[in-house]
């Protein structure tokens, strides 16, 4: 019965956001080149350097816009990958409703050059 009083009281406070999967694509490994995924501390938010950053479908130019996030804004990083240029990007959760029409916990891949 205590482990079920424990369990129950590990979860108060946790946001939706927070409790979400860890993406299947995940990898802890870094090797490099494209598409490699390596580990990435969740704890680390960062926030939008520029207007307009454009939140994508995957790592890289080619993968499609999903909407925009603007200079301040804050996202969790999940995980990182390079594209074939060997620039590296992010897969991030918004941390706010963004004003390029993305709710907050949306899920996409910005990169990591205008983020600190």
């Amino acid at each position: 019965m205590s482990g079920a009083l424990v369990a129950g009281v590990g979860l108060v406070g946790v946001s939706v956001a927070s409790a979400m999967p860890v993406d299947p694509g995940y990898s802890s490994t870094r090797t490099g080149g494209s598409g490699t995924t390596y580990n990435t501390d969740r704890s680390v938010f960062k926030a939008a350097t520029v207007n307009g950053l454009r939140v994508r479908t995957g790592p890289g130019t080619g993968s499609a816009v999903l909407g925009l996030i603007y200079e301040g804004q804050p996202v969790q990083v999940i995980t990182s990958a390079y594209d074939d240029t060997g620039q590296v990007w992010d897969k991030v959760m918004l941390q706010t409703d963004s004003a390029g029409g993305l709710p907050v916990g949306f899920v996409g891949w910005v990169t990591e050059e205008y983020l600190y």
